[in-house]
C-alpha cells in the first residue's frame, strides 16, 4: 500500500503560482537546526571589538608585568639584545606554526566532509585560534567554534559535531602521549621541582587533569558512538535532581546536542577518522616541536642529539599544558610566561641566564598565541562583513 502523499513530499511547482513549495520552505525552515542554546547565540560577543580591544589590552598588560619582574630580577635590555641565537632554528618554528595550522586545516577539511572550502577552513582555524587566545583557557575556543564553522556555511548539527570530534581526537592524543613519554622518563619527569607554594601542587593538577581528559575522551566516546541514547538520558535525568535542576535547561539541550553529533558522526567511514586522528598527531607534535626548534636556537651545540633532555622538554610542555589548562586569563596570558622557565628549570644540559630565558619566552608567545591575536584581529572584521548574510 502506497503511503499517502503530504504536501511536503511533493515536488515544487515551477510556475510563477503559489504551490506546495510554501508548506515546504516553511517546514524546512522550521525543522533547520537553531543554535543550541543561549551560549550558542551570544557567542559572537566573543568575538566582539569591544572585546579584542580589552583583551589585547589585558595581554600586553600581563605580558608588560613579566617583562617588569624580569627586569627587577636584573635583565635589562642591553643583555637581552646581546643575546645570541640562530636565525635558522626560528624559522624552523616559525615553520612548525604553519605546519601546526596545516594540520588542523587537513583535518577540519576531513571532519567537515568537503562542506568547507580550503579558503573557508583556512579562516576557520584562524578565527579558532584567535577565539583560544582571547577565551580564558577554561573556557577554550571551542566555546566559540560552533558559531565560527556555522557562519562559515556549516549547518548547526555539523558543527557541533565537528567541535566535539575534535575535542575527542585531542583528549586521545594528551591521553594516549603521556603513557608513550613515560616509557622514556618516568612519571616523574613530568613534575618540575618548583619550591615554595607550587610544592606538591603541580602533582595534583596534572594528575587530575589526566584523569579528567581520560574521562572527558571516555565520556564523549560513549555519547557520540557508543550509547548515545543512554547517555542522553542520563545527562536528562542527572540533571533534573536537587541542586541540578538549576541546570535543567542546558542539560537537556546539551543531550540533544550530543544525540545530533553522535548521527553526524557515527556515518564517517575509518579512512576519514584514520585522516583526522592523523591530522591531530601531526598538528600537535609541530606544536610542541616549536619550543623545542626555538631551544635549538639558543643551545643548539648542548641540544643536538640530546634525546634524552628533548623527552624531559616535551614531558615537561605535557604538564605545563595541564596547568594551562586552569588559567583564568585569555589564552593563559600571565601564567605562561612565569610557568615556562619554572617547568623547564633542570632539565636543559646547561643553565640559561635571565636574558636568554626572557629572549625564549617572548619568542614562545608571540609564536604560540600573541600572532593569532595579531591575524585574527586582521582577519575578523573582513570575516564578519563577508558572513554577515549567513
Amino acid at each position: 500500500m502506497v503511503p499517502p502523499t503530504s504536501n511536503f513530499d511533493k515536488p515544487c511547482s515551477p510556475t510563477g503560482q503559489e504551490s506546495t513549495c510554501a508548506p515546504t520552505a516553511a517546514k524546512a525552515r522550521m525543522s533547520m537546526p537553531e543554535p543550541s542554546n543561549p551560549s550558542d547565540r551570544d557567542a559572537g560577543r566573543w568575538l566582539s571589538a569591544k572585546r579584542v580591544r580589552r583583551v589585547v589590552g589585558v595581554t600586553v598588560v600581563l605580558t608588560a608585568l613579566w617583562v617588569l619582574f624580569t627586569a627587577e630580577r636584573g635583565a635589562s635590555w642591553q643583555g637581552l639584545m646581546a643575546v645570541e641565537w640562530k636565525v635558522q632554528w626560528v624559522a624552523v618554528a616559525l615553520g612548525l606554526v604553519l605546519l601546526r595550522d596545516l594540520g588542523y586545516m587537513w583535518r577540519l577539511r576531513v571532519l567537515s566532509m568537503g562542506t568547507l572550502t580550503w579558503p573557508k577552513t583556512a579562516s576557520s582555524i584562524v578565527l579558532w585560534e584567535f577565539a583560544s587566545a582571547m577565551t580564558p583557557s577554561v573556557v577554550g575556543g571551542s566555546a566559540v567554534a560552533s558559531f565560527i564553522l556555522h557562519r562559515n556555511g556549516m549547518r548547526w548539527g555539523q558543527s557541533l559535531a565537528t567541535v566535539m570530534s575534535t575535542a575527542l581526537l585531542d583528549e586521545l592524543f594528551f591521553v594516549l602521549a603521556v603513557p608513550a613519554v613515560a616509557l622514556w622518563v618516568g612519571w616523574a619527569g613530568f613534575l618540575p621541582e618548583i619550591q615554595g607554594w607550587w610544592t606538591g601542587s603541580v602533582a595534583l593538577i596534572f594528575g587530575a587533569g589526566y584523569l579528567f581528559m581520560a574521562c572527558l575522551a571516555l565520556f564523549l566516546s560513549a555519547a557520540l558512538f557508543w550509547m548515545p541514547r543512554t547517555v542522553r538520558s542520563g545527562l536528562t535525568w542527572l540533571t533534573s535532581l536537587g541542586a541540578m535542576r538549576r541546570w535543567s535547561v542546558q542539560g537537556r539541550q546539551f543531550a540533544e546536542d550530543l544525540l545530533l553529533a553522535s548521527r553526524e558522526l557515527r556515518a564517517m567511514s575509518w579512512t576519514r577518522w584514520g585522516q583526522a586522528a592523523a591530522a591531530t598527531g601531526i598538528s600537535w607534535m609541530a606544536r610542541f616541536g616549536t619550543l623545542h626548534a626555538l631551544l635549538m636556537a639558543f643551545l643548539s651545540a648542548e641540544l643536538s642529539w640530546n634525546w634524552t633532555a628533548h623527552w624531559h622538554i616535551w614531558a615537561r610542555q605535557l604538564s605545563l599544558w595541564t596547568v594551562m589548562m586552569i588559567s583564568p586569563t585569555p589564552g593563559s596570558s600571565g601564567l605562561a610566561e612565569f610557568a615556562l622557565p619554572a617547568f623547564l628549570e633542570g632539565v636543559l644540559p646547561l643553565g640559561m641566564t635571565l636574558a636568554m630565558w626572557t629572549a625564549l619566552v617572548l619568542l614562545w608567545r608571540m609564536l604560540t598565541g600573541h600572532l593569532y591575536l595579531l591575524v585574527g584581529a586582521g582577519v575578523l572584521p573582513f570575516w564578519l562583513r563577508r558572513t554577515e548574510r549567513l
